[in-house]
């Protein structure tokens, strides 16, 4: 995990000693060193689940179960293809540390200051690709966890559809009709010059406050 790599070679002192900080500097970052460490664990790279239903999944566009089941299925199949081809790029720096440490074998060998100074170069290298590795590790894990939150959505829409699973168009006639009728009636009542950001502020609103109403089984 790259909070483990980040801890076993005390990054923050690697700092100080590079002389990319001054002592101040470096000491401020060591005040809160287990802060730091504690928010790489705990930050999301991508959407919470909450903003799944109450911002993508808003009642204006998507007003029908329907039409919510079909974007959820859409954003999880986005997730997963870019979790996809981030094992290329994960397999990829494996295979640039090895090339790494191949040409630094062949330097050390001559024994010449410049060839030394070419491995050192190398060695800096190598340890961005292990640490650009934990990252990639680290939004692998970020993306799985939108994929769950997005299956756990469609398993709460499945038993509210009104047409098929199979088809994504069946349930379009009814779901855009729903939605253009609410977007001409926020048209009429907002008269707003950006109409769009307008729509986007007040659909969100009422979504959010569905939400909170049923989760909190009161009214706002």
């Amino acid at each position: 995990m790259i909070e483990k790599e980040l801890v076993e070679k005390n990054t923050i002192t690697e700092l100080e000693q590079s002389g990319l900080l001054a002592h101040n500097d470096t000491n401020i970052l060591k005040n809160i060193d287990t802060e730091l460490i504690s928010a790489l664990q705990k930050s999301q790279m991508f959407r919470p689940k909450y903003l799944m239903e109450v911002s993508v999944l808003e009642d204006v566009r998507f007003p029908t179960p329907d039409s919510k089941y079909w974007q959820a299925v859409l954003e999880r199949n986005v997730m997963f293809q870019n979790l996809c081809f981030l094992y290329f790029d994960y397999k990829e720096k494996l295979v640039d540390i090895k090339i790494k440490d191949a040409e630094i074998l062949n330097l050390v060998e001559t024994h010449t200051e410049l060839s030394n100074a070419q491995a050192e170069k190398l060695n800096i290298q190598k340890d961005r690709f292990k640490m650009q590795t934990e990252f990639i590790k680290k939004e692998a894990r970020e993306r799985v966890r939108e994929i769950r939150d997005w299956t756990e959505i469609i398993r709460k829409l499945e038993p509210e559809m009104k047409y098929s699973k199979d088809n994504p168009e069946e349930h379009m006639p009814e779901s855009y009709l729903i939605r253009f009728a609410e977007q001409t009636n926020l048209i009429k009542e907002l008269g707003a010059s950006d109409m769009n950001g307008a729509i986007n502020t007040i659909a969100q609103g009422k979504t959010a406050s569905k939400y909170w109403n049923k989760t909190h089984k009161t009214q706002r």
